[in-house]
């Protein structure tokens, strides 16, 4: 009966995937043949789903995640000492810049972003609270991969498919592993239009009271914005303080 109760919840979480990854939603009979179950099966969960608020249909056949699910995942945000601790930090440096402003963590071979400030020039990039990105093509990515030990980089791009997501895009291992090798150096990554062509990133590692990797701030802006070379030092200058100035509130004695 145990084994049989766990198969219908990961069919369940199955179904929430599924949904999440649709902007328009998606009806009984897609989501049945999406998770490998009958119709019948497919509206059972979805009812269920349903009175717990988790997801939602508006009559038209359709369904989608509910506020259940947004009020979840506020609540996960908000005891993340990371994104509470840094957020101040990040209104200050996108009001500063003028620039979008992230936070992101690593899970896995991705970057997680957790927090985005925009300034009232809102770019035309894709990220969002809770969305994902490739480490590898990303000034957050690359950041955060600087955090840790060579054999371990070296371990998570063998597991990654570099995909040549723009002209700029980095896909040879040797030279990303330089790259992120020159990101620890200088104390700041760049994605040079790498991850989405004609926006440029910069992105400085944020570490704990043990000096382990904790997270990644970043600034972002179209390409053309950074061609001063004295508004370029500016910014670079700007994020690694603040990257350095939250690393300290998070209890990290840098040198």
């Amino acid at each position: 009966m145990a084994t049989t109760d766990a198969k219908i919840l990961a069919k369940g979480l199955n179904l929430l995937e599924e949904l999440a990854q649709s902007t328009e939603g998606m009806t009984a009979v897609e989501l049945a043949s999406s998770i490998g179950v009958h119709k019948t099966s497919a509206y059972r969960y979805l009812n269920t789903l349903i009175q717990g608020g988790y997801i939602r249909s508006d009559g038209d056949g359709r369904y989608q995640l509910g506020n259940k699910i947004l009020e979840l995942g506020s609540q996960l945000l908000r005891r993340m000492p990371l994104r509470e601790t840094a957020h101040p930090f990040l209104v200050k440096l996108s009001a500063d810049t003028q620039k979008t402003v992230h936070l992101c963590v690593l899970d896995g071979h991705d970057v997680v972003y957790i927090d985005k400030i925009e300034s009232h020039r809102t770019l035309p990039i894709m990220s969002r609270i809770g969305s994902r990105a490739p480490a590898y093509c990303t000034g957050v990515g690359k950041a955060l991969l600087s955090g840790l030990p060579t054999d371990q980089v070296v371990s998570l791009l063998r597991e990654t498919t570099l995909e040549k997501r723009t002209p700029n895009t980095i896909t040879d291992p040797i030279k990303l592993l330089e790259e992120i090798k020159l990101t620890a150096e200088r104390g700041y990554a760049v994605d040079n239009g790498e991850h989405e062509a004609g926006i440029k990133c910069f992105a400085a590692l944020i570490k704990g009271f043990s000096g382990d990797m904790m997270g990644a701030v970043s600034l972002t802006g179209l390409k053309r914005e950074f061609d001063n070379p004295e508004e370029l030092k500016k910014i670079i200058t700007a994020i690694t303080k603040t990257a350095t100035e939250i690393s300290r509130a998070l209890g990290h004695a840098s040198s």
